[in-house]
This record gives structure tokens, sequence and C-alpha cells, in this order.
């Protein structure tokens, strides 16, 4: 892996270390000259790695972006969707996406990456190729290059990735795989007005709620915690979320046996429900038996030692959806 630390110092801290550590001119005009500290001379050594290190990042992206290309020249030549696990072309593939990934997650070698055309390539292997660890390693590649990242979210949507992520998500019987195109989604979509209308063109909220129905724990906390980040930075999503039953989905994953995951569902439920009297309402229909799973929850963690100590959120979440939602002095209240 790259040193991450190294990347993190940037220019403007090269410029900054000069102004504030000048010698000032001593009472002839001469310059004072004093020696540097051993702390300022590693900081000073890292940054002039970094300087000299810049051009060659640009030129690592360049050249895996080369790979990517001619592979996928390859594979229509040879008119192939996969590749055999011997096969050389997906070690060089599989290569380069890593080498990618350690690269782009600073942000201006993200923009980089979009502006030499890598990304595009990225979303052909989604695409075009069926081999699972390509997948894999492409969702975590658009991850990382489009989260808080608004030039390369939209670049991401110039170059039509919701729908094949979405197709995946939906069609794929690998778990894993699922999980990374939730990761992708999430941070293509998260913020970003434009590309959460795109997900909803392409029906993204129905689809991420029906994959709850997955007895996978991280496909589920994946889909809570994107749901959740949805509601806290645009509320009117709640309203699309519960019109696919986000609510109803959530309420019945509450009904199986107690799980680690259940503290994200509940943590979404909090979220949706935040002065949403329509999800309270929702919460509250007799055939979810919510108030029931909660109170089931909540007597679980406190009959145990152990999980009283470690579910603490989880108690407090059910504590505040039972106020929230069946407390009859928190409804009137709401109703006024």
């Amino acid at each position: 892996m790259a040193d991450r630390s190294r990347r993190r110092i940037n220019i403007e801290g090269v410029l900054r270390f000069a102004l504030e550590h000048q010698d000032a001119p001593a009472a002839g005009g001469e310059i004072a000259y004093q020696p540097i500290s051993e702390d300022r001379r590693t900081w000073l050594r890292a940054a002039l790695d970094f300087l000299s290190s810049a051009e060659s990042e640009i030129d690592r992206l360049k050249a895996c972006t080369e790979v990517l290309k001619k592979s996928e020249m390859k594979r229509k030549e040879r008119n192939i969707d996969t590749y055999a696990d011997s096969d050389e072309d997906k070690k060089l593939v599989l290569n380069a996406l890593e080498e990618i990934i350690e690269i782009i997650d600073q942000i201006d070698n993200a923009r980089d990456f979009c502006t030499i055309g890598g990304l595009k390539y990225v979303v052909n292997l989604i695409e075009e190729i069926k081999n699972n660890d390509i997948i894999i390693a492409s969702c975590n590649v658009i991850a990382t290059v489009t989260q808080n990242n608004p030039s390369c979210q939209d670049f991401a949507i110039r170059c039509k990735v919701i729908q094949p992520l979405l197709n995946l998500l939906q069609n794929s019987d690998v778990t894993e795989v699922k999980v990374k195109c939730v990761y992708a989604l999430s941070g293509l979509i998260r913020e970003h007005i434009k590309a959460q209308e795109s997900f909803a063109e392409n029906d993204g909220y129905s689809i991420i709620v029906r994959s709850l129905q997955v007895k996978a724990p991280k496909l589920r906390i994946k889909i809570a915690f994107l749901c959740k980040a949805l509601c806290a930075h645009q509320p009117e999503i709640k309203d699309i979320l519960l019109r696919v039953g986000f609510v109803d989905h959530l309420a019945v994953i509450l009904q199986e046996p107690h799980n680690s995951y259940h503290e994200h569902v509940l943590s979404a439920l909090v979220a949706i429900t935040d002065n949403c009297a329509p999800a309270v309402e929702a919460c509250r229909q007799s055939h979810l038996e919510f108030e029931k799973s909660l109170r089931s929850i909540k007597d679980q963690i406190l009959s145990s030692p152990e999980l009283r100590d470690s579910q603490q959120e989880e108690l407090q979440y059910c504590e505040k959806l039972l106020t929230c939602c069946f407390d009859s002095d928190t409804l009137a209240v709401g109703e006024r």
C-alpha cells in the first residue's frame, strides 16, 4: 500500500513551511541561519518526496488506464465477457484496479483519474464482464473515486454507472457483489441531488429496499447506513422510502432472532421517523408488531450483562422509537 500520510502533504503545505520557517534577517541585513530541527527536517523531507512523486502518481494512473483500455480491446477482439482464473489479462486488470484504489483516495488524484478517462473503462468492466473478482474491485474503485467528491460524482453520472450497478444488485447471486454495489451507489448518490434523481429514475429505492430481503448482515448494514444518511441530508427522500416499503421491510427484519445488525436497522428507523409523522404511522401498523419487537429487543439487552454493556446505542434506539411511536403524550404533541 502507498504511504497515505505522505499524500496529505501538499504544495500549499510546503509553501507555508517555507514562509513560517524562513530565517529572519540579522541587524546588519544578513540572514541569520539557524540549524534545522530533526522534526522540521523529517517533515521537509516528506514534503519534498511528495512533490517528486506527484507526477509519478499521474503517470501510474495513466499506465493503469492503458491496461484497462488494452484489455477491453482484447475482449472485443476475442468476443468474450469473462476471464478464466489463469488468464493473464485478468491478473493485469485486477492489479491495475488495486493500484488505482491506492492512488485515488486523494481527491486531486481521483479527479485526474476521471479526466484521463479511466473511470469509463471501470464502468465498462461492470457492464460487460461476468467475473466477480473484477466486479468487486471495480465497485471499490467507483466508491472511492466518488466519495465526497462532487466533480467525480458528476463524471460518474455522465458515464451512466447507476443502471449497471442496480442490475448487478438485483441479479447477482453473490452476496459480496451486492454489498460492493451498495457501497459504490452510496458513494455516488449521497449529498448529490442529480445522482439521487438518476437513482430514482432507475427505480433505485425500490431495488435497495427489496434487497433487504436477502439475509446477509453486511448487505443489510450497508443499505441501512445509506438510507439513514439520505434521510439525514435530504428529508424529502423519506416520502420515497415510505412509498417503497422501507419501514415495513425493516420492521420485519426486527422480528427475526436478535442479531448484531439490528442496531443499524434501528438507527435507520430512528432517522426516518425523526420529525416525520407518516413514518411514525407506518411503524404503528398492527401487522408489523413493531412495539412488540422493540420491547423484546430491549428486554434481551437488559437481561444480559454482556449485551447491556455492549449494546447501549441499540438500547437507546429502542427507547427512542418506543417513545416516538407508542408514547401517548408524544403522539398527542405530534398531532397538534
